[in-house]
Protein backbone atom coordinates (compact mmCIF):
# COMPACT_ATOMS: atom_id res chain seq x y z
CA UNK A 1 0.00 0.00 0.00
CA UNK A 2 1.15 3.55 -1.06
CA UNK A 3 2.24 5.92 1.81
CA UNK A 4 0.23 9.08 1.58
CA UNK A 5 2.96 12.07 0.47
CA UNK A 6 4.37 13.71 3.31
CA UNK A 7 4.28 17.20 3.77
CA UNK A 8 7.91 17.52 2.18
CA UNK A 9 7.04 15.54 -0.93
CA UNK A 10 3.54 18.21 -1.10
CA UNK A 11 6.37 20.98 -1.18
CA UNK A 12 8.95 19.41 -3.92
CA UNK A 13 5.73 18.72 -6.34
CA UNK A 14 4.35 22.51 -5.84
CA UNK A 15 7.85 23.34 -6.67
CA UNK A 16 7.65 21.64 -9.70
CA UNK A 17 4.14 22.82 -10.51
CA UNK A 18 4.40 26.55 -10.04
CA UNK A 19 7.92 26.46 -11.65
CA UNK A 20 5.85 25.31 -14.78
CA UNK A 21 3.67 27.95 -14.08
CA UNK A 22 6.41 30.83 -14.68
CA UNK A 23 7.40 31.47 -10.99
CA UNK A 24 10.69 30.41 -10.35
CA UNK A 25 10.42 32.39 -6.95
CA UNK A 26 7.83 30.36 -5.60
CA UNK A 27 9.47 26.97 -7.23
CA UNK A 28 12.82 28.00 -4.94
CA UNK A 29 10.83 29.13 -1.78
CA UNK A 30 8.83 25.68 -1.90
CA UNK A 31 12.06 23.79 -2.36
CA UNK A 32 13.58 25.30 0.27
CA UNK A 33 10.47 24.42 2.68
CA UNK A 34 10.55 20.98 1.19
CA UNK A 35 14.41 20.27 2.64
CA UNK A 36 14.46 22.74 6.15
CA UNK A 37 13.09 20.02 8.63
CA UNK A 38 12.66 23.22 11.07
CA UNK A 39 10.52 25.07 8.82
CA UNK A 40 8.33 22.11 7.93
CA UNK A 41 7.87 22.06 11.97
CA UNK A 42 6.68 25.11 11.85
CA UNK A 43 4.07 24.66 9.22
CA UNK A 44 3.16 21.25 10.73
CA UNK A 45 1.75 23.72 13.84
CA UNK A 46 -1.00 24.66 11.81
CA UNK A 47 -3.92 22.56 11.44
CA UNK A 48 -3.92 20.19 8.18
CA UNK A 49 -6.15 22.19 6.02
CA UNK A 50 -3.93 25.65 6.50
CA UNK A 51 -1.06 23.36 5.52
CA UNK A 52 -0.87 23.93 1.65
CA UNK A 53 1.85 25.06 0.16
CA UNK A 54 0.12 27.77 -1.61
CA UNK A 55 -1.27 28.90 1.41
CA UNK A 56 1.67 29.00 3.21
CA UNK A 57 3.54 31.10 0.79
CA UNK A 58 0.95 33.47 0.20
CA UNK A 59 0.67 34.27 4.01
CA UNK A 60 4.00 35.10 3.81
CA UNK A 61 4.32 37.38 0.80
CA UNK A 62 0.87 38.92 2.10
CA UNK A 63 2.66 39.61 5.56
CA UNK A 64 5.81 41.59 3.64
CA UNK A 65 8.26 38.47 4.18
CA UNK A 66 10.93 38.94 1.62
CA UNK A 67 10.36 36.51 -1.56
CA UNK A 68 13.79 35.28 -1.99
CA UNK A 69 16.32 34.73 -2.07
CA UNK A 70 14.97 31.01 0.30
CA UNK A 71 17.92 31.82 3.27
CA UNK A 72 16.17 34.89 3.85
CA UNK A 73 12.19 33.83 3.68
CA UNK A 74 13.48 31.10 5.89
CA UNK A 75 14.79 34.07 8.36
CA UNK A 76 11.79 35.79 8.21
CA UNK A 77 9.66 32.44 8.66
CA UNK A 78 11.56 31.67 12.22
CA UNK A 79 11.80 35.36 12.93
CA UNK A 80 7.87 35.87 12.88
CA UNK A 81 6.11 32.58 14.03
CA UNK A 82 3.50 33.50 15.78
CA UNK A 83 2.77 36.42 13.52
CA UNK A 84 3.06 33.93 10.56
CA UNK A 85 0.76 31.24 12.30
CA UNK A 86 -1.69 33.52 13.48
CA UNK A 87 -2.40 34.82 9.85
CA UNK A 88 -2.62 31.33 7.87
CA UNK A 89 -4.87 30.17 11.09
CA UNK A 90 -7.91 32.76 9.46
CA UNK A 91 -6.88 32.11 6.24
CA UNK A 92 -8.35 29.87 2.96
CA UNK A 93 -6.87 29.14 0.02
CA UNK A 94 -9.20 30.63 -2.25
CA UNK A 95 -7.66 31.15 -6.28
CA UNK A 96 -11.13 31.85 -7.72
CA UNK A 97 -9.29 30.77 -11.15
CA UNK A 98 -11.67 31.76 -13.62
CA UNK A 99 -10.22 29.57 -16.44
CA UNK A 100 -12.38 26.85 -14.91
CA UNK A 101 -15.42 28.33 -15.92
CA UNK A 102 -14.55 27.10 -19.64
CA UNK A 103 -15.36 23.47 -18.08
CA UNK A 104 -18.15 24.51 -16.31
CA UNK A 105 -19.55 26.62 -19.37
CA UNK A 106 -19.26 23.13 -21.57
CA UNK A 107 -21.23 21.31 -18.71
CA UNK A 108 -23.57 23.70 -18.28
CA UNK A 109 -24.56 23.95 -22.09
CA UNK A 110 -26.15 20.52 -20.91
CA UNK A 111 -28.86 21.86 -18.71
CA UNK A 112 -31.63 23.03 -20.01
CA UNK A 113 -32.80 26.77 -18.71
CA UNK A 114 -33.29 28.60 -17.30
CA UNK A 115 -31.06 27.95 -14.44
CA UNK A 116 -30.24 29.12 -11.04
CA UNK A 117 -26.48 28.73 -10.07
CA UNK A 118 -25.05 27.89 -6.76
CA UNK A 119 -21.30 27.36 -6.16
CA UNK A 120 -19.70 25.90 -3.11
CA UNK A 121 -16.61 27.48 -2.26
CA UNK A 122 -17.21 30.47 -4.16
CA UNK A 123 -14.75 32.51 -2.94
CA UNK A 124 -15.25 35.98 -4.37
CA UNK A 125 -17.71 34.66 -6.72
CA UNK A 126 -15.83 34.81 -9.83
CA UNK A 127 -16.40 31.48 -11.23
CA UNK A 128 -20.04 31.92 -10.77
CA UNK A 129 -20.13 34.29 -14.19
CA UNK A 130 -19.55 31.58 -16.61
CA UNK A 131 -21.54 33.16 -19.03
CA UNK A 132 -20.99 36.40 -18.52
CA UNK A 133 -17.13 35.17 -19.76
CA UNK A 134 -16.14 35.04 -23.42
CA UNK A 135 -14.93 31.41 -24.55
CA UNK A 136 -13.17 29.72 -27.40
CA UNK A 137 -12.11 26.20 -28.39
CA UNK A 138 -10.49 26.47 -31.69
CA UNK A 139 -13.39 27.73 -34.00
CA UNK A 140 -16.01 27.70 -31.32
CA UNK A 141 -17.23 30.52 -29.12
CA UNK A 142 -19.52 30.40 -26.75
CA UNK A 143 -20.26 32.83 -23.79
CA UNK A 144 -20.16 36.52 -23.68
CA UNK A 145 -17.92 37.98 -26.96
CA UNK A 146 -17.45 41.30 -25.56
CA UNK A 147 -16.20 40.52 -22.02
CA UNK A 148 -13.38 41.83 -20.82
CA UNK A 149 -12.75 38.12 -20.15
CA UNK A 150 -11.55 36.35 -22.93
CA UNK A 151 -11.01 32.61 -21.76
CA UNK A 152 -9.60 30.08 -24.16
CA UNK A 153 -9.33 25.70 -23.97
CA UNK A 154 -8.02 23.35 -26.12
CA UNK A 155 -10.52 20.47 -26.44
CA UNK A 156 -9.68 17.05 -27.68
CA UNK A 157 -12.72 15.05 -28.92
CA UNK A 158 -16.05 16.55 -30.49
CA UNK A 159 -17.30 19.41 -28.87
CA UNK A 160 -20.35 20.46 -31.26
CA UNK A 161 -22.13 23.63 -30.89
CA UNK A 162 -22.40 25.08 -27.47
CA UNK A 163 -25.32 27.45 -26.27
CA UNK A 164 -25.52 28.35 -22.43
CA UNK A 165 -29.05 28.19 -20.51
CA UNK A 166 -29.85 31.87 -19.72
CA UNK A 167 -29.02 32.06 -16.35
CA UNK A 168 -32.03 34.12 -13.53
CA UNK A 169 -30.50 33.68 -10.11
CA UNK A 170 -26.69 33.34 -8.77
CA UNK A 171 -25.03 32.93 -5.73
CA UNK A 172 -22.62 30.88 -3.69
CA UNK A 173 -21.50 29.44 -0.37
CA UNK A 174 -18.04 30.14 1.21
CA UNK A 175 -16.51 29.98 4.70
CA UNK A 176 -14.56 33.54 4.14
CA UNK A 177 -16.79 34.97 1.77
CA UNK A 178 -14.48 37.93 -0.42
CA UNK A 179 -15.91 40.78 -1.74
CA UNK A 180 -14.96 41.99 -5.21
CA UNK A 181 -15.59 45.83 -4.09
CA UNK A 182 -12.65 45.35 -1.50
CA UNK A 183 -9.09 46.28 -2.34
CA UNK A 184 -8.10 44.11 0.76
CA UNK A 185 -9.77 40.94 -0.58
CA UNK A 186 -9.17 41.78 -3.90
CA UNK A 187 -5.30 41.97 -3.03
CA UNK A 188 -6.17 38.85 -0.72
CA UNK A 189 -6.63 37.35 -4.12
CA UNK A 190 -3.40 38.69 -5.69
CA UNK A 191 -1.34 37.39 -3.16
CA UNK A 192 -2.26 33.74 -3.88
CA UNK A 193 -1.35 34.08 -7.37
CA UNK A 194 2.50 32.99 -7.87
CA UNK A 195 4.43 35.85 -8.50
CA UNK A 196 5.58 35.89 -12.23
CA UNK A 197 2.41 34.30 -13.60
CA UNK A 198 1.66 37.54 -15.12
CA UNK A 199 -0.96 36.05 -16.96
CA UNK A 200 -3.34 35.42 -14.09
CA UNK A 201 -2.67 38.51 -12.50
CA UNK A 202 -3.89 40.10 -15.42
CA UNK A 203 -6.98 37.66 -15.95
CA UNK A 204 -8.16 38.05 -12.47
CA UNK A 205 -8.16 42.12 -12.31
CA UNK A 206 -10.56 41.63 -15.89
CA UNK A 207 -12.87 39.39 -14.23
CA UNK A 208 -12.92 41.05 -10.79
CA UNK A 209 -13.92 43.81 -13.50
CA UNK A 210 -16.79 41.90 -14.56
CA UNK A 211 -17.76 40.91 -11.19
CA UNK A 212 -17.51 44.71 -9.71
CA UNK A 213 -20.39 45.68 -12.70
CA UNK A 214 -22.83 43.51 -10.78
CA UNK A 215 -21.43 41.69 -7.78
CA UNK A 216 -22.26 38.33 -7.27
CA UNK A 217 -24.08 37.36 -3.53
CA UNK A 218 -22.06 35.13 -1.60
CA UNK A 219 -22.50 33.97 1.80
CA UNK A 220 -20.29 33.01 4.47
CA UNK A 221 -21.59 29.09 5.24
CA UNK A 222 -20.73 25.37 4.68
CA UNK A 223 -21.07 23.48 1.57
CA UNK A 224 -23.44 20.95 3.58
CA UNK A 225 -24.72 22.77 6.55
CA UNK A 226 -25.97 25.57 4.70
CA UNK A 227 -26.88 24.24 1.01
CA UNK A 228 -30.08 23.42 1.82
CA UNK A 229 -30.86 26.65 2.82
CA UNK A 230 -29.15 28.86 0.42
CA UNK A 231 -30.98 26.15 -2.40
CA UNK A 232 -34.14 27.10 -1.38
CA UNK A 233 -34.01 31.02 -2.07
CA UNK A 234 -33.57 30.03 -5.97
CA UNK A 235 -36.41 30.44 -8.37
CA UNK A 236 -38.88 27.33 -8.21
CA UNK A 237 -39.14 27.77 -12.22
CA UNK A 238 -35.52 27.49 -12.80
CA UNK A 239 -32.98 24.04 -13.02
CA UNK A 240 -30.74 24.63 -9.97
CA UNK A 241 -27.44 23.54 -10.77
CA UNK A 242 -25.12 22.71 -7.77
CA UNK A 243 -21.00 23.63 -9.02
CA UNK A 244 -17.71 22.90 -7.28
CA UNK A 245 -14.60 23.08 -8.66
CA UNK A 246 -11.28 22.20 -6.84
CA UNK A 247 -13.92 22.21 -3.35
CA UNK A 248 -14.42 19.11 -2.74
CA UNK A 249 -10.67 17.95 -1.53
CA UNK A 250 -10.75 20.31 1.55
CA UNK A 251 -13.95 18.44 2.62
CA UNK A 252 -12.82 14.73 4.69
CA UNK A 253 -14.02 11.47 2.75
CA UNK A 254 -17.25 11.08 4.83
CA UNK A 255 -18.59 14.45 4.36
CA UNK A 256 -17.49 14.62 0.86
CA UNK A 257 -20.07 11.79 -0.11
CA UNK A 258 -22.33 13.33 2.49
CA UNK A 259 -22.45 16.18 -0.38
CA UNK A 260 -23.09 14.13 -2.88
CA UNK A 261 -25.76 12.70 -1.26
CA UNK A 262 -27.34 15.57 -0.14
CA UNK A 263 -27.06 17.42 -4.00
CA UNK A 264 -28.77 14.38 -5.17
CA UNK A 265 -31.32 14.66 -2.59
CA UNK A 266 -31.93 18.29 -3.47
CA UNK A 267 -32.97 17.26 -6.96
CA UNK A 268 -30.18 19.42 -8.40
CA UNK A 269 -28.06 19.38 -11.72
CA UNK A 270 -24.78 19.17 -10.22
CA UNK A 271 -21.89 19.96 -12.21
CA UNK A 272 -18.26 19.41 -10.87
CA UNK A 273 -14.77 19.68 -11.80
CA UNK A 274 -12.48 17.97 -9.19
CA UNK A 275 -9.55 16.11 -8.54
CA UNK A 276 -9.36 12.79 -10.55
CA UNK A 277 -9.87 9.80 -8.24
CA UNK A 278 -11.44 11.77 -5.60
CA UNK A 279 -14.88 10.66 -5.69
CA UNK A 280 -15.88 7.29 -6.07
CA UNK A 281 -19.71 8.05 -7.30
CA UNK A 282 -17.91 10.04 -10.72
CA UNK A 283 -15.78 7.14 -12.38
CA UNK A 284 -13.53 7.61 -15.74
CA UNK A 285 -12.06 5.87 -18.31
CA UNK A 286 -9.02 8.01 -19.26
CA UNK A 287 -9.05 8.09 -22.99
CA UNK A 288 -5.86 6.75 -24.83
CA UNK A 289 -3.00 9.26 -25.41
CA UNK A 290 -3.88 11.96 -22.62
CA UNK A 291 -1.16 12.91 -20.53
CA UNK A 292 -0.93 12.62 -16.99
CA UNK A 293 -0.98 16.27 -16.09
CA UNK A 294 -4.03 16.78 -18.64
CA UNK A 295 -5.85 14.30 -16.38
CA UNK A 296 -5.52 15.53 -13.12
CA UNK A 297 -9.43 16.13 -13.31
CA UNK A 298 -12.78 15.40 -14.14
CA UNK A 299 -15.45 17.69 -15.44
CA UNK A 300 -18.95 15.73 -14.67
CA UNK A 301 -22.27 16.42 -14.77
CA UNK A 302 -23.99 14.93 -12.67
CA UNK A 303 -21.76 11.95 -11.36
CA UNK A 304 -21.01 11.08 -15.45
CA UNK A 305 -17.86 12.26 -16.67
CA UNK A 306 -17.60 14.20 -19.74
CA UNK A 307 -14.05 15.21 -19.84
CA UNK A 308 -10.53 15.32 -17.97
CA UNK A 309 -8.34 17.96 -17.85
CA UNK A 310 -5.43 19.94 -15.83
CA UNK A 311 -6.06 21.38 -12.88
CA UNK A 312 -6.70 24.73 -14.14
CA UNK A 313 -9.54 23.91 -17.33
CA UNK A 314 -7.46 25.32 -19.87
CA UNK A 315 -6.83 21.56 -22.10
CA UNK A 316 -9.78 19.01 -21.76
CA UNK A 317 -9.93 15.41 -23.14
CA UNK A 318 -13.69 14.55 -23.92
CA UNK A 319 -14.79 11.05 -22.39
CA UNK A 320 -17.54 10.02 -24.96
Amino acid sequence: MTSPPTLSDRFAAYADAVLLEGSPAWASAARGVAADAEVLALVERAEEARRQPVLVLAVARWLGAPPGPWPELRRWLLDHPDRFLDELGRRLTQTNDVRRTSPVSLALARVEGPVALLEVGASAGLGLLPDRYGHRADDVRWGAPDSPVQLEVVVHGDLGEVRLPEVVWRAGLDLDPLDVRSAEDVGWLEALLPPGATGRAALLGQAVSVAADAPPRVERGDALDDLVRLAAEAPRDATLVVVSTGTLVYLPGRRRQEFVDLVRGLGARWISYERRGLLHDVPVVLPDGVPQDESFAVLALDGRALAVGDAHGTRLWTTG
